[in-house]
């Protein structure tokens, strides 16, 4: 009978850049792929010919799967010419994010897989295609370029080690354009990771940010299971004890849906408000750039809002959810917003309510919340060698 899982985050050998062959390392970062708007982007690009979105947004999608070979090519080139090299020694990574005040802080290793959910607990449902977009790029650069974000409690012995860490002379030290400041340090002592590995084995751990990238481990593993590596993808693990994380929305927007047809069409169980009311509990405000209603449940129920907008008022509306956009600013929601495609501004759903639906095994629907800070991309990677 097969043991049951627990939770790993096991030493790796990291990929990084060097300092005196790129113009700075922070200048070689990106927010991860799926928080990038379009002229941040352009900004990104035009820092250095080596910023990460050269890799994880590959261009062109009239080239279908020969569009990832460009950043296959592209990363070769950088490990052939040493603009990227790889850590002598496999070790844990304590990562440190400090921007505005807010703290990230955890381990980046190694996760090893859970494809029964009984340790690594996802909580939002998927986009197919964009678990074969990721799936495809891991693939072309046989890497894990971005590190998915997970959550977990109380991390007693593991927290301490990281702590312990952050008192030292860190490996690697960058700045990036937003304001933020990074720290990595290494952890190597076997006597360490022993106690690291002991304390995270009593512990499941919510997935708070990269779903997608996680399936595609997943499928990975499921297409390749003998591969050495398979069974395991990048990420970084929190203690939300000792570093909690924030809990954003992400908000959306509808084409060909109007003010008309939300007021005429929403079930009678919600009120139709007029106008941006604050003040209301888990309220779904709607916008069409000049205009605004507010919606309110009268059936008190414990659902977040944004399964309540997926479960009854996109049907209700008849909203084909596969067109529906999403947004991590209100602002770039609202800028698109016209008289037949609004913008839909949510609250974050309640720590207890998403680590509830996750531990029943319920997913919430895609894009359901943004947990942040999230950690950059391209301060360190890993490959399947």
């Amino acid at each position: 009978m097969p043991a049951a899982p627990v939770l790993r985050l096991e030493p790796f050998r990291a990929w990084r850049f060097v300092a005196g062959k790129v113009s700075a390392l922070g200048a070689v970062t990106s927010p991860p792929y799926d928080v990038l708007e379009p002229a941040l982007v352009r900004r990104l690009t035009d820092a250095d010919l080596h910023n990460m979105v050269r890799l994880i947004l590959p261009r062109d999608p009239e080239l279908g799967p020969a569009r990832y070979d460009e950043p296959a090519r592209r990363l070769a080139g950088w490990q052939h010419d040493g603009i990227v090299v790889q850590d002598t020694r496999p070790a844990l990574y304590v990562y440190e994010q400090q921007y505005q005040g807010a703290v990230l802080c955890g381990l980046v290793g190694s996760l090893g897989l859970d494809p029964a959910r009984r340790v690594v607990l996802p909580h939002e449902d998927v986009m197919p295609h964009w678990v074969d977009d990721r799936f495809q790029l891991m693939e072309a650069t046989d890497a894990d370029l971005e590190p998915i974000l997970l959550a977990y409690a109380g991390g007693g012995a593991a927290s301490d080690a990281v702590d312990s860490a952050r008192s030292g002379t860190p490996w690697l030290v960058a700045d990036t354009e937003n304001g933020a400041h990074h720290r990595i340090w290494r952890i190597d002592d076997p006597a360490v990771l022993r106690q690291i590995a002991t304390e995270l084995a009593r512990h499941d751990a919510l997935i708070a940010d990269g779903h997608h990238r996680y399936a595609a481990y997943l499928e990975r593993s499921r297409r390749q299971p003998e591969r050495p590596g398979t069974r395991s993808g990048l990420a970084m693990l929190v203690d939300n004890d000792r570093h909690p994380l924030t809990l954003d929305p992400i908000h959306r927007v509808v084409p060909g849906l109007s003010l008309a047809t939300v007021s005429e069409r929403t079930p009678p169980t919600w009120d139709v408000l007029p106008g941006r009311v604050d003040g209301v509990p888990d309220r779904i405000a709607i916008s069409d750039g000049s205009t605004w209603v507010t919606l309110r449940s009268t059936d008190h129920r414990p659902e977040p809002t944004v399964s309540l907008l997926h479960g009854e008022l996109l049907p209700a509306w008849g909203v084909d959810v596969n067109e529906i956009g999403f947004h991590h600013a209100l602002s770039d929601a609202l800028a698109l917003a016209g008289p037949t495609q609004v913008a839909v501004e949510l609250t974050a759903p309640k720590m207890d309510q998403v680590l509830r639906s996750a531990v029943r095994g319920v997913v919430l629907p895609q894009k359901a919340t943004s947990f942040g800070p999230k950690p950059r991309v391209g301060l360190l990677f890993r490959t399947l060698d």
